[in-house]
């Protein structure tokens, strides 16, 4: 397995996380917990297949798409790749999707939205340059060169509030924001979908359930009631299930198991037959 990334520099910085390029004999396959982040893939490899996790007849979905823009999901789901890994995948910072797309942020919600959708034919394009590229740096300065220039003629009159929003959504509360921006409850609440794919409240409780992920993740040995921030016990176990159909000492456990687990918390990087085996010992 190959994972290489790259920081965007410039302009793109402040729209892009980072751009990352898998590569590998099916290490696509793993379990999806929920997430705010989106993300623009590139796939150069085989298509993927999304299923049920507790189901071993579910049915599973194929992205036929090639280039695809994932937002923010809310259940668990398996994915899988059952040929070859290969593609870049551009991580988004949270409210700046819109920015590359003609279409809203809630419209990409729990799905994978084909680029014919929301985006120029030029992308497709910039696909086909990739797979001729000589090193996968010079993938990386191709993309950069390419989502910088959709970024030209755009209107940023509400950058500088999403940015400000973006990151004061994890310290404030939907009162507080409300008044720290001026703005009604039902005026953030349209912004909040429009730019970031839900509701802040939504938003808020993934980034707390992402968080906890991390911490058990990063810390097993610890107790679990030392690694959340809910107040009642019961809560936290009800909301963990919930979000992974799996309790937290299930995911602790894991965590023992496959330390691998704390680089990416919120996705699983295993076969639904070991996962499943796993939590049914």
């Amino acid at each position: 397995m190959t994972i290489k990334s790259y920081i965007p520099t410039g302009v793109l910085k402040d729209f892009v996380d980072a751009i990352h390029f898998l590569s590998g004999e099916q290490i696509g396959n793993g379990v999806a917990f929920p997430r705010v982040n989106q993300v623009i893939i590139i796939n150069l490899g085989s298509n993927f297949f999304s299923s049920d996790i507790y189901s071993s007849y579910a049915p599973e979905h194929e992205v036929n798409a090639t280039v695809w823009m994932n937002g923010k999901h809310d259940t668990h789901f398996m994915l899988g790749n059952k040929g070859t890994t290969s593609m870049y995948a551009i991580s988004i910072k949270l409210g700046m999707m819109p920015y590359f797309a003609s279409l809203p942020a809630y419209a990409t919600n729990d799905q994978a939205v084909d680029a014919v959708h929301w985006t120029n034919p030029d992308i497709f394009n910039l696909r086909e340059q990739l797979f001729v590229c000589e090193t996968i740096h010079q993938g990386f300065l191709l993309i950069e060169q390419f989502l910088t220039s959709q970024l030209k003629g755009k209107d940023f009159s509400s950058f500088e509030k999403i940015t400000w929003l973006s990151k004061a959504i994890k310290t404030h509360s939907v009162n507080q924001l409300s008044e720290k921006l001026g703005a009604s409850r039902k005026r953030l609440r349209s912004e909040a979908q429009f730019f970031f794919g839900s509701s802040i409240k939504t938003i808020q409780g993934i980034i707390r359930f992402n968080k906890t992920l991390s911490q058990i993740a990063n810390h097993p040995g610890q107790t679990l009631s030392s690694l959340h921030e809910y107040y009642d016990q019961a809560h936290f176990i009800n909301d963990f299930k919930a979000n992974t159909g799996i309790t937290p000492l299930q995911y602790k456990k894991l965590c023992l198991q496959f330390p691998f687990i704390q680089h990416t918390p919120n996705f699983l990087a295993l076969k639904k037959e070991t996962f499943l085996q796993f939590i049914g010992e």
